[in-house]
């Protein structure tokens, strides 16, 4: 599955980007956040609660920080595991920066395999999305409170 699309808010790219590049920080806002684990400047894991319907679970999610130009550009890499399933995520966030506004074009790549990928990608991709708007209001909230 496919998403992207722009977030903006009022705050300058580089405190944008501190969030987005802090595990700590930027673990917080995820949906279903339970618990990180930072193994080096550039890889962390997360157990996160997540599912779709009645099928819930914790999904055990290492990333790694695979390309970076400080409060520019960053590209992250997930793999998981959980429900009886796999989750792999390729993200890519560009900022940029106008009068104090900061712009992040962002797209995310997943796959999900196993017994949550069978579910169907139209229900996962609707719980995806609800997920990935929930992420983005707590950013800006953490953001806008800094």
């Amino acid at each position: 599955m496919n998403f992207n699309g722009t977030f903006e808010v009022k705050v300058p790219k580089d405190r944008v980007f501190d969030v987005l590049m802090t595990p700590e920080k930027l673990s917080s806002c995820i949906p279903g956040f339970k618990s990180l684990n930072v193994t080096s400047p550039n890889e962390f894991s997360v157990v996160v609660r997540a599912g779709v319907a009645f099928i819930k679970g914790d999904f055990n999610i290492k990333f790694k920080v695979v390309e970076s130009v400080p409060s520019d550009h960053a590209k992250l890499v997930g793999n998981g595991t959980g429900l009886g399933g796999t989750l792999d995520i390729e993200a890519v966030m560009d900022l940029s920066e106008n009068d104090g506004l900061t712009t992040m074009n962002w797209t995310a790549d997943t796959k999900i395999g196993g017994k949550l990928g069978s579910i169907g990608q139209r229900v996962i991709g609707s719980q995806s999305r609800k997920m990935i708007d929930e992420l983005f209001s707590s950013l800006r909230d953490k953001l806008l409170s800094e």
